[in-house]
């Protein structure tokens, strides 16, 4: 919980910038008054009834510790508090994070993670209360797809677009969408490009819309003597994250997973 004390220091010294008369014995009895609800909490923990997805069915206790083991999906740190989601049982799970090496891992790869249920304050929600789970650690205990297939292609894979002003997470989540299909497709062309280690793969970006609806669309090639071989288009629904094969024969879209 030590989010929280955070989050009541930096509250109270904000409103000491509106009103320059407030005292230390104000701050004093400001903190107290927020670490007492805390206690509260901790000491009624009993009496919540707190529940998570990586524990279907079972009475969860405030701050214990409990251990699982999960797939690794993603991590998100551009909200109030950083984002780790990972996979249990076709359920997907954020854990709350501070985590030094969160960014390290790759989607798919196996993890032992150690994680509790604790108090968090949401960004505009007062001081009301929530309890979410925290990741205390993360251990990978296997090579999912993505991992494996960097070993055995350590080359960056190269993009191009008409346009140039795209943001570093930006670029960042496409490539991982990219890297994604390529380790995981069941397409004969695919598996037998990424066969070669040294093949010199790129993809190409840029945006369409289709049936009224906009997508990313990305054009995923094996560059060999100078020449530019598309071997696979993609469709992605940034709306909602949803990737797609583009079925160019049947011009239709199909779900990858």
């Amino acid at each position: 919980m030590k989010q929280l004390y955070c989050v009541a220091l930096l509250a109270v010294l904000f409103s000491c910038k509106d009103n320059k008369e407030t005292t230390a014995e104000n701050l004093n009895n400001n903190i107290q008054k927020d670490t007492t609800v805390v206690k509260d909490v901790t000491d009624n923990s009993s009496d919540l009834n707190l529940k998570s997805n990586l524990r279907t069915g079972e009475k969860l206790q405030l701050e214990q510790v409990y251990e699982d083991t999960v797939q690794f999906v993603n991590f998100d740190g551009n909200g109030d508090y950083a984002l780790f989601t990972v996979q249990k049982d076709k359920k997907l799970i954020s854990f709350y994070t501070d985590l030094a090496n969160a960014k390290a891992f790759k989607r798919g790869d196996l993890l032992d993670v150690s994680w509790k249920m604790d108090t968090i304050y949401e960004a505009g929600e007062g001081e009301k209360l929530e309890f979410a789970e925290w990741l205390v650690n993360a251990k990978k205990i296997k090579d999912g797809n993505v991992s494996l297939f960097r070993k055995k292609h350590p080359k960056p894979i190269k993009y191009y677009s008409e346009k140039n002003d795209f943001t570093a997470d930006f670029k960042d989540h496409i490539y991982e969408q990219v890297e994604y299909y390529l380790a995981n497709s069941k397409s004969e062309v695919v598996k037998s490009t990424i066969k070669d280690a040294n093949a010199d793969l790129s993809y190409s970006i840029e945006e369409k819309d289709r049936e009224n609806h906009s997508y990313i669309v990305l054009g995923i090639s094996n560059d060999f003597e100078h020449h530019t071989n598309i071997i696979q288009w993609l469709y992605l629904d940034d709306t909602n994250g949803k990737l797609y094969e583009y079925d160019l024969p049947n011009d239709r879209l199909i779900p990858f997973d």
